[in-house]
């Protein structure tokens, strides 16, 4: 313990981790020493509420309640969760491929769309990889394989 008085006698400023290594042994002791040697000005810096060296604590409360996705969400992601509380598993129909139907010109498959367009493929007989084409709004039409396709419009999303 004299050794820690003489270094801090030495020293021209009291670092606060000196100050912590003398007051850890004995508190009421150490600094009732220190106020017989006249240092207050070292405890004056260091001095707290509950003694010297003590640290004060956070008391912030902190919640534990996460906030709901519906609170957060925001455009087609706050529709989407709309319409799966109301008991749609699959608001954008993308579980299943749409099948063809007849494929006639007089009964062409129906291809439903909120927009104007859409790009349809079809597996043609025989073949591994769909062909694509750009189906519009209006009249049915033509694959390569002679399968007609026809755009039906649905409400959006």
């Amino acid at each position: 313990m004299s050794s820690f008085i003489s270094r801090l006698l030495k020293s021209p400023i009291a670092t606060k981790r000196l100050v912590s290594q003398l007051t850890q042994s004995g508190e009421g002791k150490f600094s009732e020493m220190l106020r017989q040697f006249s240092l207050k000005r070292i405890l004056g810096v260091f001095e707290r509420k509950g003694g010297v060296g003590e640290r004060t604590k956070s008391t912030t409360s902190v919640s534990s309640e996460l906030t709901d996705d519906m609170e957060l969400a925001t455009g087609i992601f706050k529709r989407e969760l709309m319409l799966r509380q109301g008991g749609c598993t699959d608001p954008w129909a993308m579980k299943r491929p749409l099948k063809r139907g007849a494929g006639l010109e007089k009964d062409p498959t129906v291809i439903p769309s909120a927009f104007d367009g859409r790009l349809v493929g079809c597996l043609c007989l025989g073949d591994r990889v769909p062909k694509w084409m750009w189906l519009e709004k209006g009249e049915p039409k033509r694959c390569e394989c002679g399968h007609y396709f026809v755009l039906k419009n649905v409400p959006a999303v």
